[in-house]
């Protein structure tokens, strides 16, 4: 039975669009709103398994909008690698984390990610930065699909042109996401009530990335990211609360 609750749907409106238009404008640097959103209402859990089919839906619409942007597979594919590593990582660990942790996890990342725009530059500046953030990407992405900040902080420091960081960032994603069927499979992740609800949702996770192809060069990134620093400030204090 699908949920009738009015905030239920609201947050979950809100979190697949903006995370929509992260995927095909921003490179996924804000998509990490929608679990913590949708956090507030139903379990982090139930959350992820939630957003996954919908992941996989904008990451295959964002790739057949960047894909001439892509010049070459091979810069990507240390951190494809790393990413994958991250994943066996965190999937080994998703049936023996308690949903408090879970939550816990979440509300420091949330509030990380907020302020982390400051030390973005010098984290992108590590040495080894593509194993270190591609299999932190693949453990965040893969218990909270909050993947996007710690990519970004890789991609920061390859100067990448705009285009070209969002088929590369849509391409890691693409990977990450299809590996993640397994440990969620695995994991007994979904409900016949889950995925009708994703099935319900779709219609807004095309039109966020819609947005986002048309808004990208509209749009100041700055002040949008902004906004998403905002929503994720907050989504973090009232997870702490919570």
């Amino acid at each position: 039975m699908l949920s009738t609750d009015p905030l239920f749907w609201l947050l979950a409106i809100i979190g697949v669009i903006f995370t929509g238009i992260s995927k095909s404008g921003l490179a996924g640097g804000a998509g990490v709103v929608a679990v913590p959103l949708l956090a507030l209402v139903i379990s982090v859990p139930q959350a992820a398994a939630l957003m996954l089919p919908l992941l996989l839906i904008m990451d295959v619409r964002t790739i057949s909008m960047y894909r001439h942007a892509i010049k070459s597979y091979r810069s990507i594919t240390t951190i494809v690698v790393a990413g994958l590593v991250g994943v066996v990582i965190a999937g080994s660990a998703m049936g023996s984390l308690p949903t408090e942790s879970l939550q816990l996890i979440l509300a420091i990342l949330c509030i990380s990610f907020a302020l982390w725009n400051q030390l973005a530059p010098v984290l992108a500046k590590l040495p080894g930065s593509a194993m270190i953030w591609g299999t932190f990407a693949g453990i965040t992405s893969t218990l909270l699909h909050a993947g996007g900040p710690p990519i970004s902080i890789y991609f920061l420091a390859q100067k990448l042109e705009k285009q070209q960081w969002l088929g590369q960032a849509a391409i890691f994603f693409a990977m990450i996401n299809f590996s993640k069927l397994i440990p969620y499979t695995l994991n007994n992740s979904w409900s016949n009530e889950l995925l009708i609800t994703s099935a319900v949702l779709i219609p807004f996770a095309l039109l966020g990335v819609s947005l986002g192809y048309r808004i990208q060069k509209l749009i100041s990134q700055d002040n949008f990211m902004l906004m998403c620093r905002g929503m994720l400030l907050i989504s973090g204090v009232s997870l702490l609360i919570k």
